[in-house]
């Protein structure tokens, strides 16, 4: 019985031990119980302390705090951490460090950063599916140094925790590179966020890339008349005609009589793949229609109003050939929309397929974009 009696004791001890040794996170300068939910807007408040860690018995290692967000595969998609290399370090670290310390994560300078912010993170996974909810796990662990700057795996020093954090709606999914919200319920698998340049940049765009159920490459941007002064849906949809005319004639025409094609620099190759020798609208190149150089290109379009959006819609045949010296060879069809923006009148809506699929028929491609632009909620 006294036996029993000193196992149940120990036993008891253990749990006492273990309660007292945990990483706590903080939102809003509040703690969080044990796999909460928290809202993405509070996120950037997160803060974590950490009490009585294991100690490690050996004498050369790192410490890491570590914060990791995943998404829904369990799939890392970025890192924080503050780590402590060799003995004293990390000895220093694990042992002064007092449960009343608590570090920022997102603010400050406590934490070191992988790759990308906090802010680009939550704005690239908008309308990737499988971070629609994401989990923040926060660990401490240990990995002992088995050669020269070489270590051993990681030892957790504590449990981990964890926080779910929503980013998503499927019905109501905003993009911000776009100013707008959008139903995704028939748009299928991802949209990427895509840029061209460094953020900050002149000439840098960021929008988005999908692909309908056949897998094939689709994009929407949102061109700022602030970027391009004068921009709305007639001047961009003036630009695209005589940028895919001049790559249609590969240099034949270089300079139109009515339109000047240095008015604007649109990334046209970033939008849908356009600046190419190896693909091309035939029906847009001079050496096939010689009144290509002095005609209104305008009048190839088809004005639209879709989902209460005014603009222009141009559909034709695709050409692609392997270098200049092959011959040209029909590769599907190309369709474009120019729209106007639902709420924003300095913004632009550019929509369409990429030069870059083989889709052979306008109707495939003209559904699933109408299906996108449909989508859009005002």
């Amino acid at each position: 019985m006294k036996y029993i009696r000193f196992i149940l004791v120990l036993l008891a001890g253990f749990v006492f031990n273990g309660s007292q040794a945990q990483i706590t996170t903080y939102i809003n300068g509040k703690p969080l119980k044990a796999g909460s939910t928290i809202d993405k807007a509070d996120l950037k408040t997160l803060e974590i302390s950490f009490k009585n860690p294991k100690l490690p018995s050996v004498i050369s290692g790192k410490a890491l705090l570590y914060v990791q967000i995943n998404d829904a595969k369990d799939r890392s998609i970025e890192e924080w951490y503050i780590l402590r290399d060799g003995y004293e370090a990390f000895t220093d670290f694990l042992k002064s460090t007092p449960a009343t310390k608590k570090f920022k994560v997102f603010e400050g300078n406590e934490f070191r950063q992988n790759g990308n912010d906090l802010n680009w993170v939550l704005s690239s996974s908008l309308g990737q599916d499988a971070r629609q909810k994401v989990k923040v796990v926060i660990t401490l662990f240990f990995r002992q140094e088995i050669g020269y700057k070489e270590y051993g795996q990681a030892v957790n020093l504590l449990e981990p925790a964890s926080i779910t954090v929503p980013l998503w709606d499927t019905k109501n999914l905003f993009l911000p590179y776009l100013d707008l919200s959008i139903d995704k319920t028939n748009i299928p698998g991802d949209i990427d966020l895509k840029q061209n340049g460094r953020l900050g940049d002149k000439g840098t765009e960021l929008g988005y890339h999908f692909k309908d159920k056949n897998a094939n490459f689709y994009s929407i941007y949102a061109l700022d008349s602030k970027d391009y002064p004068g921009l709305n849906a007639k001047e961009l949809a003036d630009d695209f005609i005589h940028a895919a005319a001049l790559y249609a004639s590969q240099d034949y025409v270089t300079k139109f009589s009515n339109y000047d094609i240095e008015k604007y620099t649109i990334p046209w190759d970033d939008i849908n793949n356009l600046l190419s020798e190896r693909r091309r609208i035939p029906s847009l190149s001079w050496k096939n229609n010689k009144d290509i150089k002095k005609m209104d290109l305008m009048t190839l379009y088809t004005p639209v109003t879709i989902n209460g959006l005014k603009g222009y819609m141009f559909s034709g045949d695709e050409q692609a050939r392997i270098d200049r010296s092959s011959k040209w060879q029909d590769k599907g069809k190309f369709v474009i929309y120019i729209l106007e923006h639902p709420s924003n009148p300095d913004l632009t809506l550019v929509t369409s397929i990429s030069l870059y699929n083989e889709v052979q028929t306008t109707e495939e491609i003209d559904s699933f974009l109408k299906t996108v632009i449909n989508s859009i909620k005002h």
